[in-house]
């Protein structure tokens, strides 16, 4: 009974939308013509307006021109523009031969366009938003159809964004399926830290376009303050104990990788912060001291001795 329903409507909508859009507000000829196609006394050539009164005809031309205008449901067009596109990436999802169907998705993504467009008409900025991000993806399925992108399941679509090693790709998934919020992307940046050839270009690309959001940077620290502490002694080791273990000289490579995020941290206090809860970077530590004047709480006391002239100097 609801399916029955809410095709009933998308049915009524759709009659709707068609007649508006063959409704011409300015064709003050064709209204009349239609206003008039089953009058008897209407006749062709010279006396066919004899029998049509002007003033009926403009009563009914604004009353037209007041439905046009009132039920513009733009809504509704963008709607059934997104339903289109769904019913295109269907089809293709059911397609075996999904590498030669490009058609349908292109179709797909030219309705997400289109309904960005009359989104747009309206102030509608997330749902136009949402819009470009899906039509975005769709693009992305196009120029690399050996991963499914579209229509994955929430797990799924968080494994995809991990697996990315390239920031453009990321970010279009992180869009699409909602995904771009800074604890999201903490995974996300961390599997790049063992892929030290990749994880400066990419974190180049992240800060050109989003923010590091200090939970973010925190949450990096300490995964690599626990990545550090469950090697221990295992330094001697050639590779992990635990399956999908990394070799040792990785390390190396993992603390490279974090001194560019650490490097990327313009607050000196939050890149303090990080590099003490890292462990490992006293070296970023005492560097951020020095600029913020301040003295490391683990120094001694501070001892002076009498210079010439009376003054007191510092003993280092």
């Amino acid at each position: 009974m609801a399916t029955g329903t809410a095709a009933a409507v998308r049915g009524f909508r759709m009659a709707v939308l068609t007649s508006l859009k063959l409704f011409n507000p300015h064709d003050f000829d064709a209204l009349a013509m239609s206003i008039h196609t089953d009058d008897t006394n209407f006749n062709t050539g010279a006396e066919k307006f004899d029998t049509i009164e002007m003033d009926a005809i403009e009563n009914q031309y604004y009353d037209y021109n007041m439905v046009y205008n009132q039920f513009d449901m733009k809504h509704e067009t963008a709607s059934l523009l997104e339903s289109r596109s769904l019913q295109y990436m269907k089809q293709w999802l059911c397609c075996r031969d999904k590498d030669r169907q490009t058609e349908d998705l292109l179709e797909a993504m030219r309705y997400y366009v289109e309904a960005a467009e009359v989104l747009a008409t309206i102030d509608a900025g997330q749902k136009t938003h949402n819009a470009c991000a899906q039509a975005s993806l769709l693009s992305l399925q196009i120029r690399i159809p050996d991963i499914q992108w579209i229509d994955l399941p929430e797990t799924r679509a968080r494994r995809t964004l991990v697996e990315q090693s390239r920031f453009q790709e990321a970010l279009i998934v992180a869009e699409a399926y909602k995904l771009n919020q800074p604890g999201e992307w903490a995974p996300v940046l961390w599997n790049q830290m063992f892929k030290p050839d990749l994880v400066e270009q990419f974190v180049a690309e992240f800060v050109a376009v989003l923010p590091l959001q200090p939970s973010m940077l925190l949450e990096l620290a300490r995964y690599h303050r626990n990545e550090v502490a469950a090697r221990g002694d295992q330094s001697h080791f050639s590779v992990w104990l635990s399956p999908g273990g990394l070799p040792a000289e990785w390390i190396k490579h993992l603390g490279r990788s974090f001194r560019i995020l650490l490097k990327r941290t313009r607050d000196l206090k939050l890149r303090m912060q990080l590099a003490a809860a890292a462990t490992g970077f006293q070296d970023v530590t005492d560097a951020c001291m020095k600029v913020m004047d301040r003295v490391p709480e683990n120094a001694g006391p501070l001892i002076l001795r009498k210079g010439h002239g009376g003054a007191y100097l510092p003993l280092m």
